[in-house]
């Protein structure tokens, strides 16, 4: 077996293009809804899920199939807070992230 410095190093990468990418989508989100596993958001009128299933988090938009967003997930759970989501992210390897995130939508209708 070879060594390298880089070891888990793209794990990190991918936990963080993940998070980006789910915390683009609840910025846009006019409704969010949290369930074991997974959350629902309401964006254009267009339903986006991300869910955990067999240890791969999948990006489901509308009823058009999903995309695999991230692998080697132990665990994936949000719950939402007076318009704020956070999620926590846990892979296989140990590594995890934790995001607070927030929609532009929440943030209009407490003003």
């Amino acid at each position: 077996m070879m060594w390298s410095p880089f070891f888990g190093y793209y794990s990190k990468i991918e936990l963080n293009i993940f998070s980006n990418q789910l915390a683009v989508d609840v910025r846009e989100a006019e409704v969010m809804i949290t369930e074991d596993k997974r959350v629902y958001l309401l964006k254009n009128d267009e339903e986006i899920r991300y869910e955990l299933i067999s240890g791969s988090i999948r990006r489901f938009v509308g009823n058009r199939g999903y995309v695999p967003m991230l692998d080697s997930v132990e665990s994936f759970s949000c719950s939402e807070l007076e318009g704020l989501l956070t999620c926590y992210t846990e892979m296989q390897n140990g590594l995890s992230n934790e995001r607070v995130m927030s929609s532009m939508y929440q943030k209009m209708e407490n003003l």
